[in-house]
Formats: C-alpha cells, sequence, structure tokens
C-alpha cells in the first residue's frame, strides 16, 4: 500500500504561486533529501535513452539498437519569495539559493544529488543521481515576483530505486536534527510515516513527549542517552528501521 505522506506534506513556501505536483522532486541537503516539490513547476525528467548497435541474428546487414541506459536532463521552475522584513528569500527556501549558489560554481561545487518520482503510485518509477545544476530567469509576470528555470545534466549513472512511498505503512526516519543534543532537549525528526507514530524509542529508553511539526515530530531525548543511539519509530502499522543519532 503507497504511503502518501510525502504528496499530503506538500507545501509551497508562504507567498509563492506554484502548484504542488504529482510529482516529487528531492535534493540532497546536509545529507539528507528534501521534498521541494511544493515551490517548483512543470517538472520533466527528459530521458534519453543510450544504445549500442547490434546485427539481428540471421539478417546480415541489418542493425539493431538495445538500450543499456538513460541520460536524463530534468527541469522545473522555481519562484523566490522574499521576506519583507529582511528582503532575503525565506528560510524555507534554503534549497533555492544553495541551487542558485551550485548553478554558477565550478567542478563539484556545481553538482547536486537529486531523486523524483511519482508521489501517489508506488508502482510507477523513481530515480536518483548526481547532477550538474544550470539555471536562467524566468519571468513571472509579477513586478515583485522573482524565478528561474533550472536544468539538470546527470554526472554518472542515474539509478533506478524503489519508490519511497512503497512499503508497509511502517515509519521511515530521514533525519534526526539538530545534531549533538543531550539528555531533555527537543530534536526534529523528519521523513514520512511519521504522522500516525504513537511512540519512539532512542537508544531502547521511552519518549515520553511527541510532538508533531510541519512534516516531522519534535522528540525529548530520554535520561541515560548518550554518544551513539538508534532511534526506532512506531506507528500502528509497524516500527522504523534504525536510525544513528549521535547524542551529547
Amino acid at each position: 500500500m503507497s504511503d502518501h505522506t510525502l504528496y499530503d506534506t506538500t507545501a509551497p513556501s508562504a507567498g509563492s504561486l506554484a502548484l504542488a505536483h504529482q510529482k516529487i522532486l528531492r535534493v540532497k541537503q546536509n545529507g539528507v533529501f528534501i521534498n521541494i516539490t511544493g515551490d517548483i513547476n512543470n517538472l520533466a525528467g527528459n530521458p534519453t535513452p543510450i544504445t549500442v548497435q547490434r546485427e539481428v541474428y540471421g539478417t546480415k546487414g541489418r542493425t539493431s539498437g538495445d538500450i543499456i541506459g538513460y541520460n536524463f536532463a530534468p527541469s522545473f521552475s522555481a519562484e523566490g519569495v522574499r521576506d519583507p522584513a529582511t528582503k532575503q528569500l525565506v528560510a524555507s527556501q534554503a534549497w533555492l539559493v544553495d541551487l542558485l549558489d551550485a548553478a554558477f560554481s565550478e567542478g563539484e561545487d556545481n553538482k547536486r544529488e537529486f531523486q523524483w518520482g511519482d508521489a501517489l503510485d508506488e508502482r510507477l518509477p523513481w530515480f536518483q543521481g548526481k547532477f550538474s545544476v544550470a539555471v536562467a530567469d524566468l519571468n513571472t509576470g509579477f513586478a515583485d515576483k522573482g524565478g528561474w528555470t533550472f536544468t539538470l545534466t546527470n554526472d554518472g549513472v542515474v539509478d533506478r530505486i524503489e519508490s519511497p512511498i512503497a512499503g508497509d505503512g511502517s515509519p521511515t526516519i530521514e533525519s534526526a536534527a539538530p545534531a549533538g543534543q543531550g539528555v531533555g532537549d527537543l530534536i526534529v525528526l523528519r521523513g514520512y510515516g511519521l504522522d500516525t507514530v504513537t511512540a519512539v524509542t532512542i537508544d531502547g529508553a521511552a519518549v515520553s513527549k511527541l510532538i508533531p511539526v510541519d512534516n516531522g515530530i519534535a522528540v525529548l531525548i530520554p535520561t541515560g542517552v548518550a554518544g551513539t543511539a538508534a532511534i526506532i519509530a512506531t506507528n500502528p502499522a509497524g516500527a522504523s528501521e534504525p536510525f544513528d543519532y549521535t547524542a551529547a
């Protein structure tokens, strides 16, 4: 059964005119893939088959092509939303600032890791790979809006991965932040399937306080937790895989 959390929790930044998609785009930030779909439009994978020629058996002189992989050039547009006080892009669009910086950088600094796929049907393909980032200005048609069109070019192999929404409905923890917190501190767990979590343990100790937050839950680190500790979240469908967290 598909877990639609990634789609159901997709929301644009306040002030954005972008439309949520039934396709998800995620970019890796600080070692974790985050969903940026709420602030983008016109997401397209743009695959190009890579073929090798082969001779058709029994028919001399006639060739055929086998597809051995794909090149991808995903493209999408995004609009920026400015904080009225600071005049900077809003904090929820830190990923946009990072991509703009990447687009005008060189070498490895120009590359980012992405995932994309269908948000609702686990049978449809998902992909993951490293891509170079290029950008062009976008005309939004509004004097107080700015936008950009991004084009990604794969750097090496793009893997077809298991759909993140596939599974039995049990939760998945993708991040725990901030790092290095200690007993009595709150940390925020993000992933999917977390909206129905009923219990969390850290290093085997039960968490006494669960606080729902956007796209995740905040938990209070219990007494006795120190160093490397496994976090496990449980909902009615089952328990998550352990997520390693390093506590103070």
